[in-house]
């Protein structure tokens, strides 16, 4: 709602969210490796 509310495309905000659970799911697997390995 904030970045739309900037005046940018919806599809914007979605791809900003989308990347940034990806980055938190991303280290969220790599500090779940490191204590197994």
């Amino acid at each position: 709602k904030r970045l739309r509310a900037n005046g940018k495309k919806p599809m914007v905000a979605i791809a900003a969210v989308m990347r940034k659970i990806v980055v938190t799911l991303n280290a969220r697997l790599r500090d779940a490796m490191i204590p197994q390995s």
